[in-house]
C-alpha cells in the first residue's frame, strides 16, 4: 500500500471490520467513528447510502481517506480506504462496486474451493492446482446460467452430492458391504459373529467371565 502511494498509484481497498486508523496520534476504530462523526447521505445508481467520512487518516503507515458505507437494505457498514486524498465518497463507492465481482470471485475460490492452504512445494504443482480449481469454478458458473435461483455454494454442494451418488469412491462400497453384514447379523436367531461374541462374554449361569 505504501509503495503504491509512493509510485503515484491510487488504491482502493476494503478493510476488515476490526480495523484501526490513526489521526493526530489517536487511534480510531469503527465504533469511534460511528459515535463521533456526522453521517452524510448520497444516492448512487438509484440506491441510497449512509456514509461516515473520515479523511486524512493513516492505516498501516499509509495516509488516505476512510469511508464507512452502508447501502440501502444492509445492516452493517463497509470500511473503504483509499490512498487518493481527493477522492469523494461517491467515487469510492462506484469504484468498489465495479470490483465487487472480483471480490466475490476471490471469496468463492478461497472459501469454497480451497485456493489457499495447499501443500504443494513446487511452482508447477501450485500452478496446476490453481488451473484445476479455475476449471471447476468456471464450470460451476456455467451451470449457474441455468440454475439462476442457486448460489455458488448451493451448486457446488449439489454437484458433490450428484458425483457421490453416480460415482461413489471405492471405500464407500467397503463400508456398505460391512454395514450389510452387520444388519444381517442383528436380530438373527442363528449363531453369527455378533451374537456369538455377545453371548461368549456371559456364562450360561449368568455370571460374567473375567
Amino acid at each position: 500500500m505504501r509503495e503504491a502511494r509512493k509510485a503515484g498509484v491510487r488504491v482502493l481497498t476494503r478493510l476488515n471490520s476490526n480495523f484501526v486508523v490513526v489521526r493526530f496520534g489517536t487511534k480510531f476504530r469503527k465504533e469511534d467513528l460511528l459515535s463521533n462523526i456526522k453521517p452524510i447521505q448520497r444516492t448512487i445508481g438509484g440506491k441510497r447510502y449512509i456514509i461516515y467520512p473520515f479523511k486524512r487518516c493513516i492505516w498501516q503507515g499509509t495516509a488516505g481517506n476512510l469511508f464507512l458505507v452502508r447501502g440501502e437494505g444492509y445492516d452493517d457498514f463497509i470500511p473503504l480506504f483509499t490512498t487518493s486524498l481527493n477522492t469523494k465518497p461517491e467515487t469510492a463507492i462506484m469504484k468498489y462496486k465495479e470490483r465487487a465481482q472480483i471480490e466475490q470471485t476471490n471469496k468463492e475460490l478461497k472459501s469454497y474451493l480451497g485456493l489457499e492452504g495447499n501443500h504443494f512445494r513446487t511452482k508447477e504443482s501450485n500452478y496446476g492446482h490453481i488451473f484445476i480449481l479455475c476449471l471447476v469454478y468456471n464450470f460451476i458458473q456455467y451451470l449457474r446460467l441455468y440454475l439462476t435461483h442457486m448460489s455458488f455454494k448451493d451448486v457446488l454442494e449439489g454437484i458433490s452430492v450428484y458425483l457421490l451418488r453416480e460415482r461413489p469412491p471405492k471405500c464407500a462400497f467397503s463400508v456398505r458391504n460391512a454395514f450389510e453384514v452387520v444388519i444381517e447379523n442383528i436380530g438373527s436367531e442363528k449363531p453369527n459373529k455378533i451374537n456369538i461374541e455377545l453371548t461368549g462374554a456371559t456364562q450360561l449361569s449368568g455370571e460374567a467371565t473375567t
